[in-house]
């Protein structure tokens, strides 16, 4: 099944693939949010949404997907929209080298001490952080000295603690979507300049 979205008059049509995260509230808030420039890089970039809008900007970016099913249906979602570039299987960073101006994350955030096979879009672990938390571990290495990674976290999470853990970065709250049970909200976060 195919559906056809709009992002800033940018028209796009991707195939929505079986066991890949369908672009929802969290990655139009997310798309809106980045301000891309330079070497761009997506970590679990599901159907490919923001990346190929991105590419059909003009933009420099590549991404990476845990599921090869998400790898090969973001290929045919960029022959859908004339876009080509990288995409790899990659869980977060693992096979990712090289440095990048912009980092770019939609994690899965939601709390629960499910462990349903197939979760991995949408399951956060207790905290919600379980996978934020190793992503943010490995960004640092692979962020330019003035880059900035624009991610998705979410009022189910303590987000004070999490900045309080990572306090290497500084966390700019730039959105927020607001629904009934939960608000989103995108974060800009930069290397915190040592002494």
């Amino acid at each position: 099944m195919k559906k056809s979205y709009a992002l800033d008059g940018i028209e796009l049509s991707l195939e929505i693939c079986n066991g890949v995260y369908e672009p929802a509230e969290d990655t139009f808030l997310l798309a809106r949010s980045i301000n891309a420039y330079g070497k761009t890089l997506e970590i679990g970039s599901g159907s490919g949404l923001i990346s190929i809008y991105l590419a059909k900007k003009g933009y420099n970016v590549q991404c990476t997907d845990i599921n090869q099913e998400a790898v090969e249906c973001i290929f045919r979602n960029q022959k859908n929209n004339s876009v080509s570039f990288p995409c790899i299987r990659s869980d977060l960073f693992s096979e990712v080298q090289g440095i990048y101006d912009v980092i770019i994350f939609n994690p899965p955030y939601l709390p629960t001490d499910d462990n349903m096979s197939n979760s991995e879009q949408w399951n956060g672990g207790d905290d919600g952080f379980q996978v934020t938390g190793k992503f943010l571990m490995d960004a640092e290495k692979h962020l330019s000295e003035n880059g900035s990674i624009f991610i998705i976290l979410s009022s189910l999470t303590n987000i004070e603690k999490l900045i309080k853990k990572f306090d290497n970065y500084s966390f700019e709250k730039i959105g927020e979507e607001h629904f009934f049970f939960e608000t989103i909200f995108s974060y800009k976060l930069q290397k915190n300049k040592r002494d």
